[in-house]
């Protein structure tokens, strides 16, 4: 495209209106009193703390922002290690993190989006002298829904499950329905657990798990609806899990099963009210403690990278998992939710 030269009465102009204001503007620094400075207040976009730990120094880089998005990416994979270094009983070739159509938020029919809410994110490095031994991504508060393929997970992330037993006694063999009558549990009684990442035998396995489940020994307690008062619960404590099993009832459930999972409390997602706190994925050449954001208190995360999602205290300070679920969405599953604009659903 052509362009066409100024007339030189633009020009004139330009350079006089320059002159003018350049010999009329000035500016200098001014020196303000006590009093003066006290009524001014201001928060840095952009902050840096410092912590130690142990031997190690952190420097944190703090970004001081709200962030609603809504992400897609084909592959999440983290701490894939080459078979001569691969983590001792683990699978050669696998990773210590990997999501596959991995996404945050997720989209309407009508092409609305329902965004994944950050507050307070933040990158943090740390020091072994002059080394760096670790560096991590995290958010300050966090809520919306996960979506993806999950096939491993490193880390530590907590699952709550509760709601109503009529799923749990519709799975369960004829003689436990029995036992569970007995017990004083009905399909309106409420029951609850806590799960996170397990192996296949039970054990709690926080490297590359594939499953999550309720670890060997924990019992089913419940919350209302008790029919036999204090002595259900008393009950329901003579069967714990064991070997991913209460009864007849599994316990422990594939990963891939859950393709989106609630992160927080999003039943308003008009506010930040109920969002987790603390979530981050560090990755480190040793195991570290890293700082939980919720608690202040330092927490180890393993060699190589890692997914943290805490449990935090409520306004109320009751202590809750990130991750709430139902046992109807334990036994079945969770679909997953529309995370593309256009036809697809997943791998946009």
């Amino acid at each position: 495209m052509r362009s066409n030269p100024l007339p030189a009465w633009s020009l004139k102009a330009i350079l006089l209106a320059g002159v003018f204001s350049t010999s009329t503007a000035q500016a200098r620094m001014e020196e303000l009193a006590d009093s003066e400075l006290s009524n001014i207040t201001g928060q840095a976009f952009i902050n840096l703390t410092t912590d130690a730990n142990a031997g190690i120094n952190y420097t944190r880089v703090n970004f001081g922002v709200n962030v609603d998005t809504q992400l897609n990416m084909k592959k999440l994979q983290l701490g894939q290690y080459d078979d001569s270094v691969t983590r001792a009983g683990e699978v050669a070739g696998s990773s210590d993190i990997l999501i596959n159509n991995f996404a945050l938020g997720t989209v309407n029919a009508d092409g609305s989006v329902n965004p994944f809410r950050i507050a307070d994110p933040f990158v943090e490095l740390a020091y072994s002298g002059n080394k760096v031994v670790g560096v991590r991504i995290g958010f300050g508060e966090a809520k919306g829904v996960l979506s993806g393929d999950i096939q491993s997970l490193t880390g530590n992330i907590p699952v709550h499950i509760t709601g109503t037993a009529k799923p749990i006694i519709d799975k369960a063999s004829g003689f436990d329905q029995f036992l569970l009558a007995l017990a004083g549990i009905s399909d309106s009684t409420k029951l609850q657990a806590d799960a996170t990442l397990v192996n296949s035998s039970g054990n709690a396995d926080p490297v590359r798990g594939g499953m999550a489940g309720l670890t060997n020994g924990t019992a089913l307690s419940c919350v209302s609806g008790c029919n036999l008062g204090g002595l259900s619960d008393a009950l329901l404590s003579l069967f714990k899990s064991s070997g991913c099993g209460i009864l007849s009832l599994n316990t422990c459930f594939p990963l891939s099963d859950f393709k989106s999972l609630p992160v927080g409390n999003i039943s308003n997602m008009n506010t930040m009210e109920g969002a987790a706190k603390g979530f981050f994925i560090s990755f480190q050449t040793q195991d570290l403690a890293w700082k939980d954001m919720d608690q202040n208190a330092f927490m180890t995360a393993l060699k190589g990278a890692f997914m943290n999602m805490p449990k935090y205290r409520d306004a109320n300070g009751n202590l809750v998992s990130p991750i709430n679920i139902d046992f109807e969405q334990a036994f079945n599953g969770i679909p997953r939710q529309d995370t593309c604009l256009g036809t697809a659903t997943a791998g946009c």
